[in-house]
C-alpha cells in the first residue's frame, strides 16, 4: 500500500493499492489492553493483536477508481471543510510532445484523462466525478487544484483557463465559472 494521509479530522486513513488503482480506506479501531500484573513495562505482556497494523486499523473500504491505462495519482488528496468528501484523481501518462488541438497552448504536455472523484468518506460512494480530456493540470501536491470553502478552482495548463467548481452538502460538482 501506499500510505497517503489521515483526513482533518483523524477518522480516516487513505491508502492507495500498488498498482495505483484502487483507493483503501481504513478506520482507527481503539485498541483495549488491560495488564494483570505489576510489571506494566514488559513487552512479552502486550497481546500480539496491538502489534500489528489490523491491531490498529480496520479496513472500511477498498474502492477501484483507475482501470485501463489511468492511474490513480497518489500525491493528491483534498477533504472538504465538514470531512464528509475527499476529492481524488485518477491520470492517464503525460504525453510530452500531444497533438495540436484548438485552443490549446504548443509545447505543453497533455494527458489523455484526468478524473476528479467527490467519494463520501464514510462508505466509499462515488458521489460524483468531474473529467477533462486531453488536458493538463498539475495534480502532485494539489499543485494545480486549490480549496476554499466549498469551492475547488482547478488550473488547466494546457488552456489557459480556471475551472471553478462548487461542492454541495448532497455531493456533487456545481460549475460555477470557468
Amino acid at each position: 500500500y501506499h500510505f497517503r494521509k489521515f483526513s482533518n479530522d483523524g477518522q480516516f486513513l487513505i491508502c492507495f493499492s500498488r498498482n495505483c488503482q484502487n483507493l483503501i480506506v481504513y478506520r482507527h479501531s481503539c485498541l483495549s489492553y488491560c495488564s494483570k500484573g505489576i510489571n506494566c513495562d514488559n513487552q512479552d505482556e502486550f497481546p500480539i493483536k496491538g502489534q500489528k497494523f489490523e491491531g490498529h486499523f480496520s479496513q472500511l473500504y477498498s474502492l477501484n477508481l483507475a482501470c485501463g491505462s489511468e492511474l490513480i495519482c497518489k500525491d493528491f488528496f483534498l477533504v472538504t471543510d465538514c470531512n464528509c468528501y475527499g476529492i481524488f484523481a485518477t491520470a492517464t501518462t503525460p504525453d510530452s510532445d500531444p497533438p495540436a488541438r484548438r485552443g490549446a497552448i504548443p509545447n505543453i504536455p497533455s494527458m489523455e484523462k484526468i478524473t476528479l472523484y467527490l467519494v463520501r468518506l464514510a462508505d466509499g460512494t462515488i458521489v460524483d466525478e468531474r473529467k477533462f480530456h486531453n488536458d493538463f493540470i498539475h495534480l502532485a501536491h494539489n499543485a494545480g487544484i486549490f480549496m476554499y470553502d466549498d469551492f475547488v478552482s482547478i488550473l488547466s495548463v494546457r488552456y489557459q483557463s480556471i475551472h471553478v467548481l462548487q461542492i454541495r452538502k448532497a455531493g456533487m460538482f456545481v460549475d460555477v465559472q470557468t
